[in-house]
């Protein structure tokens, strides 16, 4: 099945090709083993080296960096495990925690929340409820030049101009940035969006992964949903594109083409430049892109328009929905999401970062507040996965 699909996978993605690389990248490698030891926090949902977990908070998508004093410092998402909507509060109480390591494998350790929701004041801004979706980066401050952390995030806000109150957040949902000289703040929040809908992508902005090309630009890639031509008002095919700045603050405006066709069920991306091309990992939902369910990637050429053409590479999986231990034992997970890769200090892939759960994370969720929420079980329970990176055969 696979031999079928990639071709017709590999056409889609270079429709508008101007011209062709000599070779194809080796990419970012492949998954190696955790250490058995770290296999405890299965179990008690307790921090330890390559997982980082807490019995107390829901966690998602954490995106690490390394800081000048030395440290790995990870912003990732955050939220209450005992809150009346279980998995499903991701959506209005999510903060972006802080965490600290003295390797990039951890154990990690909280340190402080760097941004949570501000609340409707002053009144009618984007930004009300929830931060979401923590996208750590650096880059020199367009002014100054002065080497300064980013910090992208969704947020959202509710009216009452829909009937169902989750459409509501859904849909408002937008990417906003904050902006610091240190890890440990303080943030600087932008007052508005850096990039609104457009182009393929309608109705919300979500999941922003960025980083710089090599000509100056700032590349943001992004999920929205299609339109339904005959029905303007309602949501079409999830899709995935990519959108071009020329200042970190944005704004991003959304290019015409898709990062993947939208028959492609994957999302997440996170991008990274090596040897003057763009990576970017995903999470391929249904194995489209590489024959498996797990973690892939897609790369792109810079072209002569300015423009990025993606393809997808011959072997494109760097894991499947598992974790593989040094004891030769492998454990399969429900969930394995929110991929981020970790560069080393000569620009290369080491560390693969996702959100992961062993079993459903949304079991006894519920997108409505349940007063007498049932206890949620450990296995249940996600947390921010390290997986060292080894080179593909």
């Amino acid at each position: 099945m696979i031999r079928h699909i990639l071709p017709l996978l590999l056409f889609a993605l270079t429709a508008f090709v101007q011209t062709a690389p000599a070779a194809e990248p080796t990419g970012p490698g492949v998954a190696g083993m955790l250490p058995a030891a770290s296999k405890a926090s299965l179990e008690d949902n307790q921090a330890r080296p390559y997982l980082f977990a807490d019995p107390g908070f829901y966690q998602w998508g954490g995106t690490p960096i390394l800081g000048d004093d030395g440290l790995y410092h990870l912003f990732y998402d955050r939220w209450p495990r005992d809150n009346p909507r279980g998995m499903y509060g991701w959506l209005y109480i999510t903060e972006i925690a802080h965490a600290t390591a003295a390797q990039p494998e951890g154990p990690y350790t909280y340190r402080n929340t760097a941004i949570s929701s501000p609340g409707d004041d002053p009144p009618g801004r984007w930004d009300a409820v929830n931060t979401h979706n923590a996208c750590i980066t650096r880059f020199p401050h367009p002014e100054t030049d002065k080497p300064t952390y980013y910090l992208y995030f969704i947020a959202n806000r509710g009216d009452k101009t829909m009937s169902d109150p989750w459409l509501v957040h859904v849909g408002h949902q937008r990417i906003g940035v904050a902006w610091s000289e240190s890890p440990d703040g303080p943030w600087t929040r932008h007052p508005e969006p850096v990039c609104q809908p457009g182009g393929p992508l309608r109705h919300y902005g979500v999941n922003p992964g960025v980083t710089r090309l090599p000509d100056g630009r700032y590349l943001m890639v992004l999920k929205g949903r299609g339109m339904v031509p005959e029905k303007p008002q309602e949501w079409g095919p999830m899709l995935h594109g990519w959108a071009l700045a020329d200042k970190p603050t944005g704004p991003f405006v959304i290019q015409p083409t898709l990062l993947f066709p939208g028959s492609v069920s994957a999302e997440d991306p996170c991008v990274w430049v090596q040897d003057g091309r763009v990576f970017a990992a995903v999470k391929d939902w249904h194995g489209k892109l590489s024959g498996q369910p797990g973690i892939s990637w897609v790369y792109g050429d810079l072209q002569a328009d300015g423009t990025i053409a993606w393809k997808v590479p011959a072997k494109p999986s760097i894991t499947g929905r598992e974790l593989k231990w040094d004891d030769g034992t492998r454990t399969p997970v429900y969930a394995l999401e929110r991929p981020f890769i970790l560069l080393d200090a000569q620009g290369r892939p080491s560390h693969l970062f996702a959100a992961c759960a062993r079993e459903d994370e949304f079991k006894g969720s519920s997108q409505k507040p349940n007063p007498n929420p049932p206890p949620i079980p450990a296995a249940s329970l996600p947390f921010n996965v390290c997986i060292p990176l080894s080179p593909a055969r």
